[in-house]
């Protein structure tokens, strides 16, 4: 009988189907990370629109104060405009201008006829004739007491009290005065030292030089000349 030198088939180990590995669940600390990271995103994107209102929100401010400042600064030129025109406004307003060529009184007996008439409406004596731009005149009389009153006489010859300045303790009656006669004299002299017509007489208390006269000439300067109460002149000087 043959011995049988076969090797007997081994015995067959199954293999075990391979099965995926399964991943591994994330480490809680991989987790916490991601989270965080997460976070810090979301974080970061709020600081950033935040930042960004901020900013914008700054930047309105800064608009809108430049906006204040332009607006501010505009009203302030404006304002510095309005006031630099009304100031010259007021210069020319305030600048005096020569007085017209008929301006004033020809001779005395014009100038007599206006205290006439104003000295229907006042007491006291006359001290004082000035002549207006609108053709009236202003003539003031002195009371005893030392009290004046100032008599508008329109071009008309309609005289009205302008105003009363009643006397105060050291007034006194006047030492020198405009009536008819001592407007002769002074006319007279203040013509003859400068033609021209008579735009204003003051008579005061002065015994060296009580009457100044002033002369507007043909060339419309206006000469002040300063008299005694003779009719002596005793000096001129132009009015500028």
């Amino acid at each position: 009988m043959s011995e049988n030198t076969t090797t007997p088939d081994q015995p067959t180990t199954p293999i075990a189907e391979t099965e995926a590995p399964v991943a591994a669940p994330a480490s809680p600390k991989r987790r916490g990370r991601t989270a965080l990271l997460a976070g810090g995103a979301t974080l970061g994107a709020l600081l950033l629109v935040g930042g960004g209102v901020a900013i914008g929100t700054a930047a309105a401010d800064d608009r809108d104060d430049d906006g204040f400042d332009s607006l501010a600064s505009s009203q302030r030129a404006q304002t510095t405009s309005d006031d630099v025109a009304a100031a010259i406004e007021r210069s020319d307003d305030d600048a005096p201008s020569a007085p017209a060529a008929d301006a004033g009184a020809a001779d005395a007996a014009e100038l007599s006829a206006l205290v006439d008439a104003a000295a229907g409406v006042a007491t006291g004596a006359p001290t004082a004739i000035e002549a207006n731009r609108d053709g009236s005149w202003d003539i003031t009389f002195t009371a005893g007491d030392g009290s004046e009153t100032e008599v508008r006489v329109a071009d008309d010859g309609t005289a009205t009290v302008d105003e009363t300045e009643a006397a105060e303790a050291d007034d006194r009656a006047p030492k020198n005065v405009l009536d008819a006669a001592t407007l002769s004299t002074v006319v007279d002299a203040a013509l003859a030292e400068q033609p021209g017509r008579i735009l204003e007489i003051d008579a005061d208390d002065d015994s060296r030089s009580p009457f100044d006269v002033s002369v507007l000439t043909g060339d419309r300067r206006v000469v002040e000349i300063t008299l005694d109460t003779s009719g002596t002149v005793i000096g001129t000087e132009i009015d500028d």
